[in-house]
């Protein structure tokens, strides 16, 4: 008998007793075997990360050919986004979601169709939509996911209504481009990091990410925005420099910042809606932070006349 094909293990019977086993091990020729048809398999078919990703890729490029397709898929995001939040906080009764989900699309479309000179209004009404239904039916629990629902529609709410605004003043082609370049960040940022990283970046919020892998995604994605920016709007050298910079940056903290959100609720995506990618949340986090600061600079720099 050939021991080395053998390991032991322990099994335990019903008075609690462990005694000693053996499993068999597969030999070299299964393990030829089996490493010949892993290098058979097909790349795509070993990674629906990928699969998945270029289909994205492909629905986004098509629906953001006009402002009209470009908005309902905002609109889509932002009703399969909500739901994410919602079941991820269990709100129930306490936070209903027909009022989450006016809190996350009504900054779009006041923003989109009225301006920013109207972006408050959604957020005047939400607080007091939540107490008046909380006040009304609720007596129990409510005020632990106050706090969850108010950052989503800030956080949620902000970002779609700048990727909105974005859309609506400067086309569905600079849209389009400014939230590729956060992919291309994240790309980048995960292969370097991966094949070269060594000093973690926020090992307790998100142990994967690395410092050589952020400064590879930032330098990229920031090349890449700035093309973008000389190319659509004018203004100086250094403000592109420096928008393209803090947009990469943001972008990465945006990731960070969900990260740390789903780690304090023990989970590791928002969902399972996108295979290889977890949920929608996951996929625009990063945009959603990156595009409120271009809507800052835009105010601060009035291009928009």
């Amino acid at each position: 008998m050939n021991y080395l094909r053998y390991k032991k293990l322990y099994q335990s019977d019903n008075d609690g007793t462990f005694w000693p086993g053996y499993i068999e091990l597969p030999d070299d020729n299964d393990l030829t075997e089996i490493e010949t048809a892993n290098k058979n398999s097909s790349f795509f078919s070993s990674n629906p990360r990928v699969i998945t990703g270029l289909a994205l890729l492909i629905i986004v490029a098509v629906m953001f050919s006009n402002k009209t397709t470009a908005l309902i898929l905002l609109l889509i995001v932002g009703f399969i986004a909500t739901k994410e939040w919602f079941d991820m906080f269990e709100y129930e009764r306490i936070v209903p979601y027909p009022l989450l989900l006016y809190a996350a699309l009504a900054p779009l479309l006041v923003v989109y169709f009225f301006g920013l000179n109207n972006f408050h209004i959604p957020y005047l009404v939400f607080p007091v939509g939540v107490i008046i239904y909380t006040g009304t039916f609720v007596t129990y629990g409510i005020y632990d996911k106050f706090g969850s629902s108010f950052l989503f529609i800030v956080w949620f709410g902000t970002g779609l209504a700048s990727i909105g605004f974005s859309l609506n003043n400067f086309g569905p082609l600079f849209t389009f481009l400014l939230l590729i370049s956060i992919s291309i960040n994240d790309v980048a940022a995960y292969e370097f990091g991966r094949r070269y990283g060594k000093r973690k970046l926020a090992k307790n919020i998100s142990p994967n990410k690395t410092v050589e892998g952020f400064l590879a995604g930032l330098f990229l994605g920031s090349v890449f925005v700035f093309f973008v920016l000389n190319y659509f709007l004018n203004i100086t050298f250094a403000q592109i420099i420096l928008i393209s910079i803090l947009f990469s940056i943001f972008g990465t903290l945006g990731d960070l910042f969900e990260s740390k959100i789903k780690r304090s609720i023990e989970l590791k995506d928002t969902s399972t809606f996108l295979p290889g990618h977890g949920g929608v949340l996951d996929r625009i986090d990063s945009q959603l932070l990156s595009f409120p600061i271009f809507l800052l600079f835009v105010q601060f720099l009035d291009l928009i006349k």
